[in-house]
């Protein structure tokens, strides 16, 4: 369990870490803008002092007798004055990495790349676009390997259309990025010693507030483990706190005699199912055995298919239906020829053609289910009993709450005395939480049956997990029937069942190993097994698994499994816990076909 240091410093580390993060976010978003902007003053600064220079060699060129148009190009491509100062251009300016001139068919006449001359001048993204895009997009464009950017400017003649000349100034994002190094290191810098120092003072702080509250937290946490509480020392009880200390013992004597009885309930109830069996036969008018099924050749003690209803009690409830055209209520017979079955429940169906359906039932497997159904509903009273008595808890928690607020009025000038007050209300809302959870737990929940594909379900849990499953380097497979496995259930329920499972099991294989989803199809129940290869879970723990707030793991909250066992137990099913240490845990729903429709 986590403590309320823990929980503070984690809170707070996270906040800081955020607000951080949005900072240096904010601190690099600007420093890229401000480095595109003076990129594209530099590119716009070359590329003018470029046309300047080159409109004034294409003058020289014509008072000295290069009139013709077509000799322009080539006295462009051969200027060597030219040529030197695009490369000095680019040798000065730290972030341009290539500027060309090409001519009216768009090829490279000089460059300050030489080994360009002569080629097509390529179309690049020009470095405007760049500056107006997002700040993710933009940052995601600098720091990737991308293309370079330009800025071209096209050179005309007054009133004609068309371009003699176009100048290309390249500018490439790995030399913006280099240029971005020391700023980024600083921001780094600097965000890194922020947080450490705000992880420093909360630290403390944690320690402070945490000192005074470890008797209430050991008491709660002794709580969800199912043990007895200690006595509050005289110097921490008030009357609210004797009042809390009162009903969280009551709860907790309530919560362990519920877990020991259910236990018991869920062995005696698993054993009477398999025994509460209906025998069916079936005879036509004539008094012959048509059709049998279901447990008959059990309860009568030898086939169906061998009996002859006038040598049975059976005989004369039969002539009685069929003469007289009309069903009988279910009776209790006498059956000497069973040894394990010597008496039946019998009830006669009598249908409009003259056939007789007869239903044969076990009467002592019957008196067992109504026992059984009898401690039902004394469950059903404890656990409203424990939920008035967790309604009740509630009453000296208000007491509690009303009174920290009147004493955080009247402790105004004393800072320290403040800070116990406000730690004992987040303790107190702490306590509030636990019985919120207990209550939700106890609330009766109404199943929207449904046909629900099983299969799917397995499918779908198995992708679900499947990312956290290989991040801690675990194997998930789902072993299902091609065809769909089908029951009648609450889709979501089981859905949250099955995923509870599969995250326990791959957090108990920190170092990894295999989680195996199985699913097998029966004529009345559907088996869903969730195995994993983990550490197991050891034999004095089985019984205490399935119990609301009880946890082996570290900040587990002991919720997980005892949800997975109400969902059985609301289809009618039942878990089989299979696991030795060291030897992994198998998981075994299962649930009837047609579910639980009470």
């Amino acid at each position: 369990m986590i403590s309320l240091k823990a929980k503070i410093l984690l809170l707070t580390a996270a906040l800081v870490s955020a607000l951080v993060a949005t900072l240096s976010i904010l601190l690099l978003n600007n420093l890229i803008e401000t480095h595109l902007e003076n990129s594209l003053h530099l590119t716009e600064m070359a590329a003018q002092q470029t046309k300047e220079l080159l409109l004034l060699r294409l003058e020289e060129s014509w008072k000295g007798g290069a009139a013709d148009r077509s000799l322009w190009a080539k006295s462009v491509a051969e200027d060597t004055r030219l040529a030197a100062f695009l490369q000095n251009s680019v040798v000065q300016a730290p972030l341009l990495v290539e500027i060309s001139i090409a001519g009216p068919d768009n090829y490279i006449l000089t460059s300050s790349i030489h080994s360009d001359a002569g080629r097509i001048l390529p179309m690049r993204p020009t470095l405007r676009e760049l500056r107006a895009l997002g700040p993710i997009d933009r940052l995601q464009r600098i720091f990737d390997r991308g293309p370079d950017y330009e800025l071209r400017i096209p050179i005309g003649l007054l009133n004609e259309p068309g371009t003699i000349f176009t100048i290309q100034v390249l500018v490439s994002t790995v030399l913006i990025r280099d240029a971005l190094q020391p700023g980024l290191r600083w921001i780094g810098l600097a965000s890194l010693i922020t947080l450490a120092v705000a992880m420093l003072l909360v630290s403390l702080l944690g320690g402070y507030i945490s000192r005074n509250l470890n008797q209430i937290a050991a008491d709660i946490d002794m709580i969800r483990q199912g043990q007895e509480l200690t006595v509050l020392p005289t110097r921490a009880s008030s009357p609210e706190f004797a009042a809390v200390q009162s009903k969280l013992s009551l709860l907790g004597a309530e919560v362990r005699d519920t877990a020991r009885t259910a236990a018991d309930f869920r062995s005696r109830v698993a054993n009477v199912l398999e025994r509460l069996e209906e025998g069916i036969l079936l005879f036509d008018a004539n008094q012959r055995l048509v059709l049998s099924g279901g447990a008959a050749g059990s309860l009568l003690g030898h086939s169906p298919e061998m009996l002859d209803p006038e040598a049975t009690p059976l005989g004369p409830l039969l002539r009685t239906a069929i003469q007289e055209r009309r069903s009988l209520p279910e009776r209790l017979v006498e059956w000497p020829s069973s040894a394990a079955h010597p008496h039946l429940l019998v009830t006669l169906d009598y249908f409009a053609d003259g056939r007789v359906l007869v239903h044969l039932h076990d009467p002592e497997a019957r008196q067992q289910f109504e026992s059984q159904m009898e401690l039902l509903s004394r469950l059903d009273a404890i656990n409203r009993l424990t939920g008035g008595v967790a309604h009740e808890i509630k009453n000296p928690l208000n007491s509690i709450a009303a009174r920290i607020a009147l004493l955080e009025s009247m402790v105004e000038e004393s800072p320290e005395a403040e800070e116990e007050i406000r730690v004992i209300g987040e303790e107190v809302q702490r306590l509030d939480r636990v019985v919120r959870t207990f209550l939700e737990f106890t609330r009766p929940v109404e199943l929207d049956h449904s046909e629900v594909d099983a299969a799917g379900l397995a499918a779908e849990v198995t992708g679900f997990v499947q990312a956290d499953a290989q991040r801690r380097g675990v194997t998930v497979h789902c072993n299902r029937p091609a065809s769909p496995v089908t029951l009648r259930g609450d889709a979501d329920l089981l859905r949250q069942a099955l995923m509870n499972l599969a995250v326990n099991a791959i957090e108990a294989m920190p170092n990894g190993g295999s989680l195996e989803l199985k699913l097998e199809q029966g004529p009345r129940e559907v088996r869903i097994t969730v195995a994993d290869t983990g550490p197991g879970i050891p034999r004095e723990q089985r019984e205490k698994i399935f119990q609301l707030y009880y946890t082996t793991k570290q900040g587990g909250s002991g919720y997980g499994l005892a949800m997975v066992y109400r969902a059985v137990q609301l289809h009618g099913g039942r878990i089989e816990v299979d696991s030795e240490p060291g030897q992994g845990a198998r998981f075994v729903l299962i649930l009837p076909v047609f579910g639980n429709q009470s």
